[in-house]
C-alpha cells in the first residue's frame, strides 16, 4: 500500500506520459485537474490523445494544459506507417503478439465496430510507441480499462515501460468493459476510485488480487470550489441543481418526476440540470408532458467556471444515478464533491461508491434508486430544514477535504508511480 504521508520524496527527475483516448474532453475535468496537480509536484507530464477531440467547449484548464498534448498522427500520415516499419524489423514477433491479442480478446455485440475501434488504436498506438522512444519518459498512465488503456498497453510494451491504469466505471460495469481483463492483466498496477469498485474488479477477474488494487479517490482542487460566507437567495426560490450527461445512469428522470412531486407539495423551486447527452430530447418531452417548463431547465453542457457559479447560487446539488438494465452505473460523480466542496448538500442514492461520499445523515441523504416520491421527500425536507442543509453541507466538505482533495491524491498517485518505477528496476 502507497503511505500518503509519503511525500517527502522529490519527483523532479520523473516524467510520465498520460495515454487518453481523446483530449480536451468536456465531462473528465477531474483528468486534467490530475494532470495539473501531479505537475504541481515537480513531475514532467506528457499527454497522448491517440483520437482528435470531440467538437464543443473546452474547459479553462484543460486549454492550459494543450501545451503539453501530442496527437497520435492520422492513419494516412506516412509517419504513422514509419513506425510500423520501424517495430516490424526491431520486435516483429511482439508486434504481432500485440495485435492478435487485442484482437482476439472478448467482443461486445457489434464486433465489426468494435475490431475497426481496436485497429485504429492499434495502429495509432505504434505511432506513439515510436514518437515517445527517445523522450525519456519512465512510466505510462492511462484513464479507463478501455481504448485508452489498451493503447497505453501497447506502448508499455513495445517500449518496457511500466503501465498504470486509473479505473472509473464505465469500463468495469457497462458492455464497454470488453478490455478489463486484458488491460489490467498488463498493468503494472491498477487506481480504483472507490473500495466499491475495487471489490467489484476483484470479483470480475481472477487474474487480480488486491494488492495490485491501490483505492486513490478522484479528487478537485478546493482552491476552485470554495463556500461562500453568505449563500445569496435568488427570488426566495429554493433552488437545485445537478450537472451530469444526459444518460440513463444518470437518473435525470428521476429527479424531473420528482420535481413534480413537489409542485404538488407546493415547494417554490426551480431545478436546473447541466449536462448533454443522448436523452435531451426524451426529457424535454417529459418536462412538458409535466408541465414544468417553467421549474426545469436543460441547461446543456457548460464549463466549469458556469458550473462554479450556478453551484454558488443552489441550495442543493440532486443525482438520482440508477443501475441500468446492462449493469452500467456511476463510479462516485466528481460533481458531488465539487457541491461539498462549495458547501452544497446533496441528495442523491446508494448506488456503486456513492455511500463512500455521500453519507447518509451525515454528508447527504440518499434514497433508493428509481424513487421519484421518496427523492422528492428527501428535497422537500431538505428545503424546509435549512440548519439540516448547513449540517450536511458543513460535514461534506470536512469529507471533500481531507479524501477528496487534489492535493492528496496527487500526493498519493506520485507515490504509486515512484514505487512501480522502482519495483520494475530491481
Amino acid at each position: 500500500m502507497i503511505d500518503p504521508k509519503n511525500n517527502t520524496k522529490s519527483h523532479k527527475s520523473l516524467s510520465i506520459t498520460y495515454i487518453l483516448l481523446y483530449f480536451p474532453h468536456l465531462t473528465e475535468t477531474f483528468v486534467a485537474e490530475e494532470i495539473m496537480a501531479v505537475q504541481s509536484l515537480g513531475i514532467q507530464v506528457q499527454i497522448v490523445s491517440l483520437l482528435k477531440p470531440r467538437k464543443g467547449p473546452v474547459q479553462p484548464l484543460s486549454k492550459e494544459l494543450l501545451k503539453h498534448a501530442l496527437y497520435a498522427p492520422s492513419l494516412l500520415r506516412p509517419t504513422l506507417w514509419r513506425a510500423h516499419y520501424y517495430f516490424l524489423r526491431r520486435s516483429k514477433h511482439l508486434y504481432f503478439q500485440l495485435l492478435l491479442t487485442l484482437l482476439r480478446s472478448p467482443f461486445s455485440p457489434k464486433s465489426i465496430v468494435l475490431l475497426t475501434k481496436r485497429l485504429v488504436i492499434f495502429f495509432k498506438s505504434v505511432a506513439v510507441a515510436y514518437e515517445l522512444k527517445d523522450s525519456g519518459i519512465r512510466l505510462l498512465h492511462s484513464h479507463f480499462a478501455w481504448l485508452s488503456a489498451a493503447g497505453g498497453m501497447i506502448v508499455s510494451q513495445l517500449l518496457d515501460l511500466p503501465f498504470t491504469i486509473t479505473t472509473h466505471a464505465f469500463d468495469i460495469y457497462s458492455r464497454k468493459n470488453d478490455l478489463f481483463k486484458l488491460t489490467t492483466r498488463a498493468a503494472d498496477r491498477i487506481v480504483a476510485i472507490s473500495e466499491y469498485n475495487k471489490k467489484v474488479m476483484l470479483k470480475l477477474s481472477s487474474d487480480l488480487n488486491a494488492k495490485q488494487i491501490e483505492v486513490i479517490h478522484c479528487g478537485i482542487d478546493l482552491n476552485s470550489f470554495q463556500a461562500a460566507d453568505e449563500k445569496p437567495t435568488i427570488n426566495e426560490i429554493f433552488q437545485i441543481t445537478s450537472v451530469g450527461s444526459l444518460v440513463e445512469k444518470k437518473g435525470h428522470e428521476y429527479l424531473i418526476r420528482s420535481c413534480k412531486e413537489m409542485e404538488v407539495q407546493e415547494i417554490d423551486f426551480q431545478c436546473v440540470i447541466v449536462g448533454s447527452g443522448e436523452l435531451r430530447q426524451p426529457l424535454q418531452t417529459l418536462i412538458q408532458n409535466l408541465n414544468l417548463e417553467d421549474k426545469v431547465i436543460l441547461a446543456g453542457a457548460q464549463v466549469q467556471p458556469w458550473v462554479r457559479d450556478r453551484l454558488s447560487k443552489s441550495d442543493l446539488f440532486a443525482l438520482a444515478c440508477v443501475v441500468t438494465d446492462d449493469g452500467g452505473r456511476d463510479g462516485v460523480p466528481v460533481a458531488m464533491m465539487e457541491a461539498l466542496a462549495i458547501e452544497v448538500p446533496v441528495v442523491s442514492t446508494s448506488v456503486s461508491g456513492i455511500p463512500e461520499l455521500i453519507r447518509h445523515e451525515e454528508t447527504g441523504l440518499l434514497v433508493p434508486e428509481r424513487d421519484a416520491k421518496a427523492l422528492a421527500a428527501a428535497i422537500a425536507r431538505l428545503a424546509k430544514d435549512k440548519p439540516l442543509r448547513q449540517k450536511l453541507a458543513r460535514n461534506g466538505h470536512t469529507l471533500v477535504e481531507t479524501e477528496y482533495n487534489i492535493s492528496k491524491s496527487a500526493t498519493r498517485l506520485a507515490g504509486l508511480f515512484q514505487q512501480v518505477i522502482e519495483e520494475r528496476g530491481k
